[in-house]
């Protein structure tokens, strides 16, 4: 074993977290090595044993789609690239059946509605309104949706938003036509309305650099100790969308890099307390095993595929995210409102039955 891994595992282990340096030094494991095996092993420790093995699932579902004037490299709804020609926007009954069909099994900790860069505003206030009576109180709701100012974020939060997906991502304003500072200024409206927040080191491919990560990861913490992230943090691959400039799966990171990336967000957390999830995209077992107990079920439009609804396509639905859970030993399901559900095979036969 790598004596400076070692160190560091043990500074974790005694309740420290790591700096730049040590960050950058992790990120260069080869995944498969035996430091790298540690370090996951050692997050995955880390997180069971602060939640009590317990994790979080979550629900999207996108609500629009058109051809899209951010144009990301990366999106399947990116204008120069995407195969949507027409602009489509999914009915308030649509989006309300959908969030029901969601929540039904009420273990779900969170949901979130995505739309796209530019959206009806009107339309999406009343699809919270409508959607956060439709689903158990128990169910936290979430937006995902283009820059917006603070007056906006209190009329949604008004209606029953409890808080903001929002990230300044890699690549930012290279890769996007999105000014950084623009997504930094949202992040900010949606703290000053008394929204939740939520951040993530996205989208990672392999051609993204070890620096790149790990500026994005300190960030994420930095924000946390001035905000508050509530509801966690997360790490997410950059998918090899086809038509886009990064198809092919060369272009995808692994599961198992994506697993250590996660893993060592975790040790730089891990001298903070209010991070009890840490979620991983695209789900993946691996991950689960190494830091990671927060997944996503999808639903809808999806920047990552490029089918018309990516339900059984691209998205996993809740059983499968459950199952995913389950098989990964995770004792209990945490839902928004603090309540638990033990994780027992009878409960996995009963869901399997509804």
């Amino acid at each position: 074993m790598d004596a400076r891994v070692s160190d560091i595992i043990s500074k974790v282990q005694e309740g420290g977290a790591i700096d730049y340096d040590e960050t950058l030094y992790l990120l260069a494991l080869d995944e498969a090595s035996p430091e790298a095996t540690a370090v996951r092993g050692t997050a995955n420790d880390l997180v069971r044993a602060k939640t009590g093995n317990a994790c979080a699932m979550w629900g999207q579902i996108g609500i629009d789609v058109y051809p899209c004037e951010a144009d990301c490299q990366f999106c399947s709804f990116a204008k120069s690239t995407t195969c949507f020609t027409e602009h489509v926007t999914m009915p308030i009954e649509d989006v309300v059946a959908r969030a029901k069909e969601f929540t039904k099994g009420g273990d779900l900790y969170g949901l979130w509605l995505m739309t796209m860069n530019t959206y009806d505003e009107d339309h999406y206030l009343e699809c919270v309104k409508a959607v956060r009576e439709a689903i158990p109180k128990s169910t936290l709701l979430f937006s995902n949706i283009g820059d917006t100012d603070k007056e906006y974020f209190e009329k949604l939060k008004a209606a029953g938003l409890d808080g903001a997906y929002h990230v300044k991502r890699i690549g930012e304003g290279e890769l996007t036509e999105i000014p950084p500072e623009r997504r930094e200024a949202t992040i900010r409206a949606a703290h000053e309305a008394g929204l939740r927040i939520q951040d993530c080191c996205e989208p990672i491919g392999a051609d993204t650099s070890n620096e790149a990560i790990a500026t994005r990861l300190f960030e994420i913490k930095a924000r946390n100790e001035e905000y508050g992230i509530h509801d966690g943090s997360g790490v997410m691959k950059r998918n090899s969308v086809p038509g886009t400039r990064f198809e092919g799966m060369e272009n995808e990171i692994t599961d198992m890099r994506l697993a250590l990336i996660g893993a060592i967000q975790v040790f730089i957390m891990n001298d903070q307390t209010d991070i009890p999830w840490f979620a991983i995209h695209e789900p993946n077992t691996v991950s689960l095993l190494s830091g990671g107990n927060n997944i996503c079920a999808e639903t809808g439009f999806n920047p990552r595929d490029t089918a018309e609804d990516t339900a059984g396509h691209h998205g996993l639905d809740v059983p499968a995210v459950r199952s995913m859970f389950y098989q990964a030993g995770f004792k209990k399901i945490v839902r928004g409102d603090g309540t638990e559900v033990e994780l027992t095979p009878e409960y996995m036969e009963a869901k399997l039955a509804e």
